[in-house]
């Protein structure tokens, strides 16, 4: 099953990037070997500036930000403490 998960790639005193990311991980045992596989893409990047912020999906087009701050829950906290510091 994935998982989404947010990751701050950029942050200065003007503008912050998160990029929002699908992670898979699955595993399969048979008699001697287990294995283990795992995936990981790009969904959408949020861009935090000092008058709005919003989500873009890998096309460029609009996201819905508030989508994934439900999908993702320490989203809002990390975006709350970008708009305030």
């Amino acid at each position: 099953m994935a998982k989404l998960r947010a990751s701050v790639i950029f942050n200065d005193s003007r503008r912050m990037l998160i990029a929002i990311e699908s992670v898979d991980f699955r595993y399969g045992n048979t008699n001697t070997i287990c294995r283990m596989y795992g995936k990981l893409e790009p969904i959408a990047v949020i861009v935090c500036g000092p008058d709005i912020t919003y989500a873009l999906d890998m096309e460029a087009k609009p996201a819905g930000l508030d989508q994934l701050i439900e999908d993702i829950p320490e989203l809002e906290a990390t975006i709350t403490t970008f708009n305030i510091g």
